[in-house]
């Protein structure tokens, strides 16, 4: 199996993602791939977090969703909630 990069993600930068959820799918919108340093010799790929964001309407509980864009993908993903504010922010962190 190939570890996703961020690379992998890059076209889907500035796009609605559709997330397979019940009883029909959502979209969020991937904001921003944060890149982090990697630990010297732990790291299998370099670090990175995907942060996506939606209307306060779209609520998604923490948890592992199939997101598609039609740009790569689907890729099933864990994704966590951040602190709301006018909108929803989710976070995808790859270590």
């Amino acid at each position: 199996m190939r570890l996703l990069t961020p690379q992998d993600f890059a076209p889907w930068l500035g796009q609605k993602v559709r997330v397979a959820t019940l009883p029909e799918p959502v979209e969020i919108t991937l904001e921003r791939i944060e890149r982090r340093s990697p630990m010297r010799g732990f790291d299998m790929r370099e670090p990175f977090s995907l942060f996506f964001e939606s209307p306060l309407h779209v609520f998604l509980i923490d948890g592992t969703y199939d997101l598609d864009c039609g740009k790569g993908g689907p890729h099933f993903i864990l994704l966590t909630q951040l602190q709301p504010a006018d909108r929803r922010f989710y976070e995808a962190v790859f270590a």
